[in-house]
């Protein structure tokens, strides 16, 4: 179905800067990105098995015959050629021509767009340090041979008191300079060896041990030999006693970092992930009932994912002419530039506040006269109400609305414990005591919707398709459930087949599971009832609909 309606002819433009014109026959790129994406939705993670499958005469034929290849089965380094060769920026390129063909078909509208990011690991083990750099990879030592000289000849000078067979480990502190000055740099192992009795003649390489820290005779006179057990050495410099090491703690993958995340087990715990952010904006389509991803950043683990907000909204806007009306995002995206962003296009953020640094007990939230909402406080202390956002000066009014009058006698009773009520001086007013707040005075806090309200919860909910973006990644397709990537650069094209894949699998199956329920629609009538759209609430719709001054 994906083949039959949609030409994919499209990406030879796209990756014809990729490509010199002279040179020997090469595989068309069109067949190479669909036999690419049908593994994936296919659920075949592993290459090899994927092409072993494709050189089955029978198993294959449906994928070679849909891709347009028929003979000269590409292989392994074919694909992963292709993938270097095209690059994150034009895989983005074609992520974003399939995101207008759904646009044209309005199966996307970009109206509520949620954003959120999801850590998945490296193929690389994490060693124990989080301060590498490419640095590692050539550290220098100075003064390392003579330092080894002198623990063999305290180990000789005694035997008696040592144990002939026990390992001599040789550390050295780091010399890296990125270490804060409150972290206690660790130690680096250069080698460890162990002495041992010589059967025979040395091997070369225990004799070039032994001359390189000058302790040949005093070995021999006791018929021993240096037994290197592992060595991080890549030279040595014996004129002026220096070695270059490796660091056994640097990675494989050297662009990987950590990211910290809760538990799904355990909310109440942190889980460290060594390894890679793939940040998606999903647009919520809630007149179809769908969630399509429609921009996809891919970020190292500890970077701050507060700034790909509006990097991924610059990508939508760059792509497709739409406007978004809603932008839903948690509390790691609560910083006062996204929120700058988001309303000078014109939309109305719905981001979680992070209370950051703030007191929030009930004396703190007193004294300074609104709440965690933004809610303020009355003179008698009671809450006061929403009554209004004012978008032409850019503020939420909230009055009292004479709650005192209305209370039950226990509750007014403890009212007058600490205020007159017959001197308020707001009683003569309609709504009572009225405060205005400006979102220029608390631009996180204030918010066109009130923090709080029903309609503003409503909203916020929709901020779990963000979170079913992420889990079909990992656990339907499991595209990014610990992927075979060693670098940045590989990691970065993985998120962007990841969005095409998702992308194609979720509005095909809508499709699908639409076409069905048509063919039933006569004689079933939980078919028919199944066909109906979903209501979408006025509060949210009144938003959607609203027209830009």
């Amino acid at each position: 179905m994906i083949t039959s309606l949609i030409d994919f002819s499209f990406l030879r433009p796209i990756v014809a800067r990729c490509y010199s014109p002279y040179g020997p026959p090469c595989y068309d790129p069109v067949s190479l990105f669909l036999l690419d994406l049908f593994r994936y939705i296919d659920g075949h993670l592993n290459m090899s098995t994927f092409l072993s499958l494709l050189s089955d005469d029978f198993r294959g034929r449906a994928y070679k015959a849909y891709a347009g290849i028929f003979d000269n089965i590409p292989c392994e380094a074919t694909f992963s050629n292709f993938h270097a060769r095209v690059g994150e920026t034009l895989y983005n390129e074609i992520f974003h021509v399939l995101v207008d063909i759904f646009h044209h078909l309005e199966m996307i509208t970009f109206h509520i767009l949620s954003v959120d990011g999801t850590l998945y690991p490296t193929w690389a083990k994490y060693r124990g340090c989080t301060y590498f750099c490419d640095e590692c990879s050539s550290i220098c030592m100075n003064d390392v041979i003579e330092k080894v000289k002198n623990r063999i000849l305290y180990r000789l000078n005694n035997m008696s008191n040592n144990n002939l067979s026990t390992e001599c480990r040789v550390y050295t502190e780091c010399p890296s300079k990125r270490f804060p000055e409150e972290v206690k740099k660790p130690k680096v192992e250069l080698f460890v060896f162990r002495l041992a009795f010589c059967d025979g003649e040395p091997s070369p390489a225990q004799k070039n041990t032994a001359h390189l820290f000058g302790v040949e005779e005093e070995l021999a006179k006791q018929h021993l030999c240096i037994h290197t057990l592992r060595s991080n050495v890549t030279n040595i410099n014996p004129i002026e006693g220096s070695i270059t090491i490796r660091c056994p703690k640097l990675p494989k993958d050297k662009t990987a970092r950590i990211g910290v995340r809760r538990d799904p087990k355990n909310p109440d715990r942190k889980q460290k992930i060594f390894g890679y952010n793939a940040v998606f904006s999903t647009s919520v389509e809630l007149h179809l009932g769908i969630e399509l991803p429609v921009a996809v950043n891919n970020i190292a683990g500890n970077a701050e994912e507060a700034d790909f907000l509006i990097k991924n909204s610059l990508q939508v806007h760059s792509h497709h002419n739409c406007r978004v009306k809603i932008d839903i995002a948690d509390a790691k995206y609560d910083a006062l530039k996204n929120y700058e962003y988001i309303r000078a296009k014109g939309a109305i953020p719905i981001i979680d506040y992070n209370v950051r640094n703030e007191h929030l007990s009930k004396e703190a939230i007193l004294q300074r006269g609104y709440d965690q909402n933004g809610q303020p406080f009355a003179p008698c202390k009671m809450l006061c109400r929403t009554n209004g956002f004012d978008e032409k000066r850019n503020r939420l009014t909230f009055c009292c609305f004479k709650q005192c009058l209305t209370l039950k006698y226990k509750a007014l009773e403890n009212l007058k414990g600490r205020f007159d009520i017959a001197t308020c001086p707001h009683l003569q007013n309609q709504t009572g005591f009225i405060r205005h707040m400006y979102v220029k005075e608390h631009p996180r806090l204030i918010n066109e919707i009130p923090r709080g309200s029903k309609r503003y919860k409503d909203i916020k909910k929709l901020r779990s398709s963000s979170e079913r973006i992420n889990s079909a990644l990992k656990e339907d397709l499991k595209i990014l459930d610990r992927p075979r990537v060693l670098n940045r650069q590989r990691s970065n094209i993985l998120a962007q087949i990841a969005g095409v894949v998702l992308l194609l699998k979720r509005a095909f199956s809508f499709i699908v599971r639409v076409t069905m329920l048509m063919r039933k629609i006569s004689d079933d009538p939980v078919a028919k009832k199944k066909l109906t759209l979903p209501s979408i609430p006025p509060s949210i719709l009144n938003i959607i609909n609203r027209k830009r001054e």
